[in-house]
């Protein structure tokens, strides 16, 4: 009993152009992909996804407007390349984005990609000037604009030194109508330099912290 067995005519192998991601790349390690052939379990040589690298935020920080507040988020490959939001991950904000406080920033890698990234922006609340600076025995007067949106109160700074490098003290003004302070004890006939900033005070996880403006340009004033 001799049987012939016909050889089957092996397929050649027929590529496609989709990739096929063997292994996601991540923050830590290099992904590969590569093309199967349709015909068999074969597939063609891998290629490297480099790992993802940075994930930042145009801005860490922003100033109250009234407007709502989007950073942008640029991501970067290993090798400097830009990564496309959509395609290789996905950009959400937290709702909100327009009063004073910390709003998160989530960008969950897809596809080619694996990974999540959290981050952070602030929004600052807006600054306020010194209007007047008036001085008296060993004292002055500090007068500000008054800025009550989005503001719990202010902080005047005082110091001898003109850049506020040294002897440097702060006084805390809870209420965002009173927009005066007088410093008192001070040396007489010397000359003070005074600037002032806004802050909001705002749950950020649970606990109150001061969210701050910048700083106003510093006035000087002698005392008497």
């Amino acid at each position: 009993g001799f049987t012939e067995t016909k050889k089957l005519d092996k397929k050649a192998h027929e590529w496609g152009t989709e990739y096929t991601v063997d292994q996601p790349a991540t923050f830590a390690a290099d992904g590969s992909k590569s093309i199967h052939c349709k015909n068999c379990e074969t597939i063609s040589e891998a290629i490297a996804i480099p790992r993802i690298n940075s994930v930042k935020i145009s801005a860490t920080a922003c100033t109250y407007s009234g407007g709502v507040k989007t950073p942008s988020v640029t991501v970067k490959d290993a090798n400097g390349n830009a990564l496309h939001n959509k395609t290789d991950y996905i950009v959400q904000y937290a709702s909100g984005r327009k009063n004073v406080g910390t709003y998160k920033v989530s960008v969950t890698f897809k596809d080619n990609y694996s990974g999540k990234k959290t981050l952070s922006f602030t929004i600052n609340p807006k600054g306020t000037a010194i209007s007047s600076l008036s001085k008296s025995k060993k004292a002055f007067t500090a007068k500000w604009a008054k800025q009550s949106v989005q503001t719990t109160g202010y902080q005047v700074q005082y110091s001898t030194s003109k850049n506020f490098k040294k002897s440097v003290k702060t006084a805390t003004i809870s209420k965002n109508k009173t927009v005066s302070k007088t410093v008192k004890k001070l040396k007489a006939k010397k000359t003070y330099y005074v600037r002032v900033r806004t802050y909001k005070t705002v749950k950020v996880n649970g606990k109150s912290v001061k969210l701050y403006s910048g700083w106003s340009s510093a006035k000087s004033v002698k005392t008497k």
